[in-house]
């Protein structure tokens, strides 16, 4: 694939994985569909953030900083799986106070993504089109980045 196509691709997949954050990705029972947006608000805004700095440095000719755009993808959707396999056991009330405070979509959205790749029968037409645009901006930008 020469070089203008790749970056291509990088663009389009960046606009799609911006795009799948909003996109429902799942239908919980009681709650309904939900996308990534609406389990993990704050995190999906780093997701596009992410999704757009690789086309960014592409435009700016930076193509060797073109692998931190899906590093911080993955580190984002995996932060809140991460926290919890690295939680101490720390039985405080000051602990036991802010656990009791943390969002219970902030850990679905976690376990969501350690699944993604488990549970594709679950997954919405939405969640179809984010892992599709995951993992075709994360091999582009990889080989983007090597070329």
């Amino acid at each position: 694939m020469d070089s203008k196509k790749l970056e291509l691709v990088v663009y389009i997949s960046a606009v799609l994985l911006a795009i799948g954050v909003f996109l429902p990705l799942t239908e919980l029972p009681v709650y309904g569909e939900v996308s990534y947006n609406k389990i993990a608000s704050v995190e999906s805004y780093f997701v596009i953030l992410f999704a757009v700095l690789g086309p960014a440095l592409l435009v700016l000719n930076k193509k060797r900083l073109l692998i931190l755009a899906p590093i911080g993808v993955w580190l984002t959707l995996l932060f809140p799986a991460l926290k919890g396999m690295f939680k101490d056991e720390d039985d405080s009330f000051l602990s036991t106070v802010t656990d009791k405070a943390s969002s219970v979509m902030q850990e679905y959205a976690g376990d969501l993504i350690l699944d993604l790749f488990s549970n594709l029968m679950n997954f919405s037409w939405g969640g179809f089109i984010f892992l599709l645009a995951l993992l075709t901006f994360t091999l582009s930008a990889i080989i983007k980045t090597l070329k």
